[in-house]
């Protein structure tokens, strides 16, 4: 597991790094950490990695852009913020936060959080096996920004194109898994992943170089929302 940590503290800096190894290490979990003062040589070191955690109040960029930022660079990238303000949250929550956590880190919650992040990872190896113009193609969960009823046909939306797929929706989505799809629309799913926010009228997804809407029918919305807040992890 490779692991990036940014923080423009050097002290913070420090015992994040002395923390997480050292726990990651009693759960005997391989990995290595890179550590960073700047979310710029981050972005620019082009390493892929599995899991990151910024900071979000940082000179130059924020965590919140930075999270952006790697996130257009690798989807599968899990953010985890750690702060010392509760009130980025929100923000931070529609910037494709895994975990957002108030500094210092809590270890019951960084052992959850890791336990869960390695489930997240396993599950992005998950494909969807779908027919399309009579070839059978294998969809890699983690690239599905939504699918979408069309009569008869199911568009699956990916980072790489559409996919129009003879098949009920019923049908496709019953075979979507992960933990990060859910409907935002008795003909939409959407994957959580991608979203960068939301009302009661739309989602809007981005995979980094472009934006997709999705339809939000109020009658989902609260149940989307809640969905989506447990997802990011707000439990702080």
């Amino acid at each position: 597991m490779l692991i990036g940590i940014c923080d423009n503290e050097e002290k913070c800096l420090h015992d994040e790094e002395h923390f997480i190894h050292k726990v990651l290490d009693e759960m005997k979990i391989e990995h290595k950490i890179i550590c960073y003062a700047d979310p710029i040589d981050m972005i620019e070191s082009g390493e892929k990695y599995d899991i990151v955690f910024l900071d979000v109040e940082m000179e130059g960029m924020s965590g919140i852009e930075a999270a952006e930022r790697i996130h257009g660079l690798r989807s599968s990238t899990l953010i985890f913020f750690v702060t010392n303000y509760e009130g980025y949250m929100d923000e931070a929550l529609n910037k494709h936060a895994f975990r957002f956590w108030i500094k210092p880190i809590n270890r019951q919650r960084l052992i959850y959080g890791i336990e869960s992040a390695l489930k997240e990872l396993n599950s992005a190896n998950s494909v969807l096996s779908v027919t399309v113009d009579k070839r059978l193609m294998r969809i890699p969960m983690k690239d599905i920004i939504y699918i979408n009823a069309q009569n008869k046909i199911t568009a699956v939306v990916t980072v790489d194109g559409v996919y129009d797929v003879k098949e009920a929706y019923k049908n496709v989505l019953s075979r979507l898994n992960g933990g990060y799809f859910f409907p935002s629309h008795a003909s939409y799913c959407v994957n959580l992943n991608f979203v960068v926010k939301y009302t009661k009228n739309e989602v809007i997804c981005s995979d980094g170089s472009k934006k997709y809407t999705v339809f939000m029918s109020r009658r989902k919305y609260n149940e989307f929302a809640a969905k989506f807040v447990q997802w990011a992890g707000e439990n702080i």
